[in-house]
């Protein structure tokens, strides 16, 4: 792991690939005590491939973690889930070299039991929470993972198509016809380096 240029102060490249936090809007204004307010924030990665080969992204599972200016970590709390949500042909990137994809998300300020929480739901419909907040600076990183380095198309009967990570068993009839495979993805997990961002009042 090494450092690798850039405009943002804080990348980190593995084996060719560069990784950096992304937050628009550095300086966030704290929601009123009020029902239903809300101060939604983007937040995300941004890669880059810095290697000779086309790569494959699964832009799919990332969340935050948040640090006090101590460098602790504030608290979290998930994940919780209802329900689950599988990749869509649109969360993978083919990265040709030197190429560019920044992937973000959102999730909101917002008072709970007179509490400053910060609420936030992955693509893969997990819920997460934070907190608690107050006024001052704090650090943002985000943790990006991909377990899997094959992923293939299927059919769930119900006119629904997902991609599964892909098994070296042959399935049951319920494939269609015609597999479409997304093979040579990126696979780890990164912890990218934090920056600071403002809350005010």
């Amino acid at each position: 792991m090494s450092s690798c240029e850039s405009n943002n102060p804080n990348p980190i490249e593995v084996d060719g690939i560069c990784f950096e936090t992304v937050i628009p809007e550095r300086v966030l204004r704290i929601p009123p005590k009020q029902c239903d307010a809300k101060t939604q924030v983007q937040f995300g990665i941004r890669i880059t491939n810095n290697t000779a080969n086309p790569r494959n992204f699964l832009l799919f599972a990332a969340r935050p973690e948040f640090l006090q200016q101590n460098k602790q970590k504030m608290p979290q709390f998930g994940p919780n889930a209802n329900t689950s949500v599988s990749p869509e042909l649109s969360d993978f990137k083919l990265l040709m070299p030197g190429e560019s994809v920044t992937f973000l998300v959102e999730g909101y300020f917002e008072w709970f039991e007179n509490e400053l929480k910060f609420a936030f739901m992955r693509k893969d419909a997990t819920y997460w929470w934070y907190g608690n907040f107050e006024s001052g600076t704090y650090s943002i990183n985000i943790i990006y993972e991909n377990p899997y380095p094959s992923w293939e198309q299927a059919s769930w009967g119900d006119g629904i198509i997902s991609l599964m990570p892909m098994r070296k068993q042959p399935r049951n009839n319920y494939l269609p016809p015609e597999i479409f495979k997304i093979e040579d993805v990126w696979v780890g997990e990164i912890f990218t380096f934090p920056l600071e961002f403002c809350l005010i009042q």
